[in-house]
């Protein structure tokens, strides 16, 4: 009689169970959040310098006695200058978990629009995200044909020794009619000391393009870079990117390119004496103290730029004591960008 009691009871009691454990997670929220970390954009500008010689280049010692001219096409790059901005991003690997139930219901994690932690029933604080952009800059090139108004003379000749010799009697022209405005000697002259200036710069405008006839054009273009760092761990003199003399920014893997470095060099961070009650697994809550750490950018000689920052993945995950937000009143404030704590109110 017995054990028919038992077989009855046992079913009964395994429903009350699953029905008593669906009760308990019907009373449990899980929360997702991310603490940041920093990304460093950095911001390399490279000059790529084009020298391309006259058409007449052959001429300029005879008809205009220079022989400092360019003689080839010649394309170089070079280093203008360097910046540096920073960015925030979820860390992954340092993501968690916080369940919320009927002990805890009347905390409020609240969290940016990427995710990260930015308190505990605390209001959240706007950051605008930056944002880079490439600008290139390139300096248009003239047309030998509207420079060299020639007279028949010169235009059917079909010599380009014959149009060389044409350009340089334009030049001398100019420079002449621009001494003889400067002296006063001429017959007419603009009534304001404005259009004196406006004439006679565009004289020496004329004349500099007639001579790049002669003695070759440079031209330059600007180019912006953006490289994206996301450091895990400190490091020292680790390739940032290599810039060719010939060919600009190329792959750090190809030696043709001068190599450039970053380091990060990092402080110290004081010692934090945690609850041992509280476990600093993936679930609960956390904050950072974030590592104060010197970047520098060195072309392996000389450097370039210097600034410290405080990073957070290079810093210690401290976990947040349940005294600290037992109460519903309290506020932890936390930095969204660095995941230190700001404040407990």
């Amino acid at each position: 009689m017995n054990k028919l009691y038992c077989v009855i009871y046992l079913p009964m009691i395994a429903l009350m169970l699953a029905i008593g454990q669906y009760s308990l997670a019907q009373d449990k929220t899980t929360l997702v959040y991310s603490l940041p970390k920093t990304e460093f954009v950095i911001e390399v500008q490279t000059e790529k310098i084009t020298q391309k010689p006259g058409v007449f280049y052959k001429y300029s010692e005879r008809y205009l006695a220079s022989s400092d001219v360019l003689t080839k096409e010649k394309t170089t790059y070079k280093l203008k200058g360097i910046s540096v901005k920073t960015r925030t991003s979820p860390d992954l690997k340092r993501t968690f978990n916080f369940v919320v139930s009927k002990g805890n219901y009347t905390i409020k994690l609240n969290v940016n629009q990427q995710g990260i932690l930015t308190g505990i029933n605390a209001p959240v604080a706007s950051h605008e995200a930056g944002n880079t952009q490439s600008v290139n800059f390139s300096n248009a090139e003239n047309k030998m044909g509207s420079l060299l108004p020639l007279s028949e003379e010169f235009m059917l000749a079909g010599s380009e020794a014959k149009l060389a010799e044409g350009a340089a009697k334009q030049i001398y022209r100019i420079r002449e009619r621009r001494l003889n405005i400067i002296t006063g000697d001429v017959d007419h002259l603009p009534t304001d000391g404005s259009s004196l200036t406006s004439m006679v710069q565009g004289m020496d405008k004329m004349e500099a393009e007639l001579t790049e006839l002669f003695t070759g054009k440079t031209t330059s273009e600007v180019f912006t870079h953006n490289i994206v760092v996301s450091p895990q761990a400190p490091a020292n003199n680790q390739i940032l990117f290599r810039l060719s003399s010939i060919t600009g920014i190329v792959p750090n893997d190809d030696l043709s390119g001068a190599p450039y470095y970053i380091s990060f060099v990092a402080g110290a961070i004081p010692n934090i004496n945690t609850d041992p009650k509280v476990k600093t697994d993936k679930e609960g809550l956390f904050y950072i103290i974030p590592m104060p750490t010197q970047v520098n950018i060195s072309d392996g000689v000389k450097t370039l730029f210097t600034a410290q920052y405080l990073i957070p993945q290079f810093g210690k995950t401290i976990p947040i004591s349940d005294r600290l937000y037992e109460k519903p009143q309290a506020k932890v404030i936390i930095d969204e960008q660095t995941g230190r704590l700001l404040g407990v109110e």
